[in-house]
């Protein structure tokens, strides 16, 4: 093999090793499929997202937009519902890279009271802050356990969230969107 040869072989080497360091620690590169984030954000639409802030266990702030792993369960229905587990189901499956991520916004915190009336209207601890669709998802009058959050999509009525999976533990937040 010639070094013309060589010298390719190892620089293409040297920058894939530098992408897959920056965009898994780092930067995380997503593409926006579906509505749920709209007009926030549309299909198709590509965005940056934070590793870092997630790798070093920063806080996550309520408006924070993230990306999560998909539950193994995104809907539970009346009889399913236990009210002791306000958690989202997750196979025991830990990492998967393929895995389907949702966009979501962090609507509540851990120890956040959220209550969506029959009125939809949305309440967080106490204090009026919108409109989500109540339908009949189970998910809409909780306080937010200890080390998880509440997440829904920009679009109500488009979007499958903690209103019909459960809160999502932080473990499962693969990074926040710039």
């Amino acid at each position: 093999m010639n070094r013309a040869i060589k010298k390719a072989i190892l620089i293409a080497l040297i920058f894939s090793l530098v992408y897959f360091i920056v965009t898994n620690l780092f930067i995380f590169p997503c593409k926006i499929e579906g509505m749920s984030m709209f007009p926030t954000m549309a299909p198709n639409e590509i965005k940056l997202s934070n590793r870092w802030k997630v790798i070093t266990k920063q806080s996550l702030n309520r408006g924070d937009i993230v990306l999560i792993e998909e539950p193994s369960e995104t809907y539970i229905s009346k009889e399913e519902f236990n009210s002791q587990n306000l958690l989202a189901k997750y196979d025991k499956v830990n990492y998967n890279p393929f895995r389907t991520r949702y966009v979501k916004r962090i609507i509540g915190i851990s120890g956040d009271y959220i209550q969506i009336t029959e009125e939809n209207e949305l309440y967080l601890n106490g204090e009026k802050i919108g409109y989500a669709l109540k339908a009949d998802y189970m998910f809409v009058d909780l306080i937010v356990p200890e080390n998880s959050i509440y997440v829904l999509g920009d679009n109500r009525q488009d979007s499958t969230d903690s209103r019909s999976f459960g809160c999502v533990p932080i473990d499962k937040v693969y990074s926040v969107l710039f």
